[in-house]
């Protein structure tokens, strides 16, 4: 039998701060939003490593709405953090705030829900700790 250690949220949460700089950017100065997506795919994944301690890889990504245009200057907020566990799979929570920081305003970006799996060598799905809420 495997042992698998009970985690709760807090010992994997993550908080990634960007500047976002022109090469984010299309011409008019706001960010893709492929750019912030991959942000939020990066710091989601960091989340499912550490609670896990294993290799992980991405299955999904709900619904994304960019609710907030995001510009050249602006210091981007991405927090991850682990809200269920299934027993090869996890849901992430992922929110992004954007701060123009000489206007002094945050405004919340977008949000969206990332599933991941664990996976072994031969990337055959894992069982994962549970979460303890």
């Amino acid at each position: 039998m495997v042992y698998i250690k009970i985690r709760n949220a807090q010992f994997s949460m993550v908080v990634s701060k960007y500047i976002v700089m022109p090469h984010h950017a299309n011409p008019s100065g706001l960010m893709f939003g492929g750019v912030l997506m991959g942000w939020m795919d990066m710091a989601a994944a960091m989340v499912a490593e550490k609670h896990t301690g294993m290799d992980v890889a991405t299955v999904s990504i709900e619904k994304i709405t960019f609710t907030s245009p995001i510009r050249v200057g602006d210091h981007v907020t991405v927090k991850a953090e682990l809200i269920e566990t299934g027993n090869t799979s996890m849901k992430i929570s992922v929110s992004v705030e954007s701060e123009a920081v000489k206007a002094g305003t945050l405004t919340q970006a977008t949000h969206a829900i990332l599933t991941f799996v664990a996976v072994d060598k031969v990337m055959k799905p894992c069982q994962v700790p549970k979460l303890v809420k």
